[in-house]
């Protein structure tokens, strides 16, 4: 077992072919815009945080949640961890995007036993 844990979810990621009505359905659910950069973004209800973004295929996949991400604190630690352990990298390393600007969004993805894509990572101050 890894040392460097996670503490919890991040975020739930759903691809979509209209981000228009994403944001719709769950702004009546009780959620909120954190984060909007129009066809991608953050939405918050509570401690419950969902990215969309537009689709990245043209043919839906079995399920609708491309990921899931876990909050880590020691995100380079833990990448070598699963690293070691032999897991399928999906990223090249640690990346990082501005999704949080001016905070910066450092993570990394591998694969899980049955194909889902895991995410640990980080929002920097």
């Amino acid at each position: 077992m890894i040392k460097n844990i996670p503490s919890g979810i991040a975020h739930v990621a759903i691809p979509t072919d209209d981000p228009e009505l994403t944001v719709s359905f769950y702004e009546n659910l009780g959620f909120i815009r954190l984060v909007d950069h129009g066809v991608r973004g953050m939405l918050q209800c509570q401690t419950c945080v969902i990215e969309y973004y537009p689709r990245r295929q043209e043919e839906k996949p079995a399920g609708c949640i491309d990921h899931i991400a876990l909050t880590c604190e020691h995100l380079n630690e833990a990448y070598e961890e699963i690293l070691a352990q032999g897991h399928q990298m999906i990223t090249n390393g640690i990346e990082s995007n501005e999704m949080f600007a001016p905070r910066t969004n450092r993570f990394f993805l591998f694969k899980g036993p049955n194909g889902e894509k895991i995410e640990f990572c980080k929002i920097d101050e």
